[in-house]
């Protein structure tokens, strides 16, 4: 019988060996283009260097190095010089649109009534503009090379997304937070020089590497946020525990807060007497929240609530409510954060299957058969537990039942109170559990393999 280290040694092999030998795949020229304005209509193009400006017509303007642009009476004027657009800037020195220096040419294209500014860059040069605003450079270079291959590949994922603002992404946390020049690291450019090109794939395609800042002990299941299935981005638990500054927050939600919530949500429900659990996932988050009011109820989706209520106050689904300004909760309380002292226990964040190989339910043949056939392991963990004797283990748990309902106990309160952990949607990459995990041991392939499932990484030529 194989040992237990044996056992897990081999399954990371196998999980992981499509990583550890990333192949070339064919792709299309990996340029960006990054919407740093919206909207304007006026701004100043600078460089070192002599810039070259050309316009819609092909006619070349010269500007020297420097360049006032400004709508003016519906016409584009470049240094008072009449010009239509798109406008391209480039130049032998970093370009600058006010005052802040970008790599890259610099286009700006019409928008509504104004225009676009678009620093159109390659992929590469883009990450040197992201990292720094989404990772510490003090991290671990494991966890740094994890964020810079989802950043790339949700980067290339994601081109497009704002097509008819005449750009792919946006320089803000809808996209990916990005500052040109201004954000580059030395560590960082390390980073994504050792990892340059790399992807990560779920069969032939860019996978969906959404990530945020920190998971609590869980990842959520991108169903219950924004819904669709896709089989790597599930609700699991997190290898090792650890503790951020996001581990504990406290938030208040007003009656008029509230009430103006549900209508955003166009749930009504008047003045609001009771919030409770509807539904939670495996890893305790909010999927469903029920909230009863003077003229009526309504369920919500626990994302949903949390964006309408404002991400920043309500910093993740994993919350519980103070009943009605009591004291008391809703509904049961969080389970409590472990104490990052050492890895959590693996019978406490693997399947029954560690538990069982433990106990030596499996031969060596059937840990070998499910090692190399995945969609085998839940038939043979039935089989174990049906033959009884001292094999023990528990399937895991389905989510969480609702609480049981309660009678309100008096007025309206005139404030809910919310206590959570973590921060961040919960889909994907929990950027502290990936600094938690290189802490560990953890390369950035086994960090995206644990976080990403089934997908594999390549690298784009």
């Amino acid at each position: 019988m194989k040992t237990l280290k044996s056992i897990l040694a081999l399954s990371l092999i196998l999980a992981t060996a499509s990583c550890l030998f990333p192949k070339p795949v064919q792709a299309s020229p990996r340029l960006v283009r990054i919407g740093i304005a919206t909207g304007a209509q006026s701004g100043t193009v600078e460089s070192e260097g002599i810039l070259r400006c050309t316009d819609a017509g092909g006619r070349t303007l010269s500007v020297g190095r420097r360049a006032v642009v400004e709508l003016s009476a519906g016409r584009m004027l470049v240094n008072g010089q009449a010009a239509s657009l798109p406008l391209e800037f480039k130049g032998s020195q970093p370009i600058k649109w006010n005052g802040r220096p970008y790599r890259g040419s610099l286009s700006l294209v019409p928008y509504n009534s104004g225009f676009s500014a678009v620093n159109v860059l390659d992929v590469e040069s883009y990450l040197r503009g992201v990292l720094k605003i989404e990772v510490n450079p003090a991290w671990p270079m494991e966890a740094l090379k994890a964020q810079a291959v989802i950043a790339r590949t949700y980067a290339l994922r994601q081109a497009g997304r704002h097509g008819k603002e005449g750009f792919d992404l946006c320089a803000t946390t809808h996209c990916q937070a990005y500052r040109g020049m201004a954000a580059e690291d030395p560590k960082l450019d390390r980073a994504i020089a050792e990892t340059r090109g790399v992807v990560v794939l779920y069969g032939s395609q860019l996978a969906h590497t959404y990530y945020f800042s920190d998971g609590a002990g869980w990842t959520a299941d991108v169903s219950t946020v924004w819904g669709g299935r896709l089989p790597y981005l599930t609700c699991r638990p997190e290898p090792v525990p650890y503790e951020t500054p996001h581990s504990r927050w406290k938030a208040s939600l007003s009656q008029e807060a509230l009430q103006k919530i549900m209508n955003a949500l166009k749930a009504p429900v008047g003045t609001v007497l009771e919030i409770r659990t509807a539904q939670k996932d495996s890893g305790n988050r909010v999927t469903l929240l029920e909230v009863r009011g003077t003229s009526g109820n309504a369920t919500v989706k626990g994302h949903s609530f949390r964006m309408a209520a404002g991400s920043n106050l309500i910093r993740s689904t994993l919350f519980d409510v103070d009943f009605a300004g009591t004291g008391v909760s809703a509904y049961p309380a969080l389970l409590p954060t472990p104490k990052p002292s050492a890895p959590i226990p693996l019978k406490a964040v693997e399947d029954p299957l560690i538990v069982l190989t433990r106990q030596g339910a499996f031969s060596s043949a059937e840990l070998m058969d499910m090692l190399l056939h995945p969609e085998k392991r839940e038939d043979y963990i039935r089989k174990a537990l049906a033959k009884g004797g001292n094999h023990q283990a528990s399937i895991p748990a389905a989510p969480a039942p609702p609480a049981p309902a309660r009678s309100f106990p008096g007025t309206a309160p005139a404030v809910f109170d919310f206590q959570g952990r973590g921060w961040g949607h919960g889909v994907g990459l929990s950027q502290w559990g990936a600094k938690a995990l290189s802490e560990n041991g953890w390369d950035y392939r086994a960090i995206l393999g644990h976080y990403f499932p089934g997908t594999t990484l390549q690298v784009l030529r």
